[in-house]
């Protein structure tokens, strides 16, 4: 097997490094965009959710880090969320001692992201817009 060596030289590379250093920075502005738009979902999903007790409710939480914002439901406390959600069509069991009929899908997290997805858009290309000025890109 032959092996074939080759050197590339990248001009403008320091200025290059020098600019990404900066990018690098304004990655953590990222962060709280995420976290912005996640809460403009988490707000839509709160007015979405079921309510029978309200715990559900109670657990919709947005966060953002620097490659995503998410919005969840549920915690150990209320492990319903993702039947509830989803739904649930092996109920009842009586193997199990599960009562009633199957629990029938409420996506109430899709379709509060689906209700604000143009906003979301438009925020997140604004926010966008925002940190390349402030990167002088």
């Amino acid at each position: 097997m032959t092996r074939i060596s080759t050197t590339v030289e990248v001009e403008g590379m320091r200025q290059l490094r020098r600019r990404l250093s900066v990018l690098d920075d304004k990655f953590e502005d990222l962060k709280g965009l995420h976290q912005d738009l996640a809460e403009m979902v988490m707000d839509r999903a709160v007015a979405l959710a079921p309510v029978r007790t309200g715990r559900l409710k109670q657990t919709i939480r947005a966060s953002g880090t620097k490659t995503a914002g998410r919005v969840r439901a549920g915690f150990k406390r209320v492990p319903y969320a993702g039947p509830v959600h989803f739904g649930w069509p092996t109920r009842p069991n009586d193997a199990r001692g599960w009562d009633g009929g199957p629990i029938q899908p409420n996506p109430f997290l899709y379709d509060a992201l689906d209700q604000r997805h143009n906003k979301v858009f438009e925020a997140y290309f604004q926010g966008i817009k925002k940190i390349q000025r402030k990167a002088g890109l």
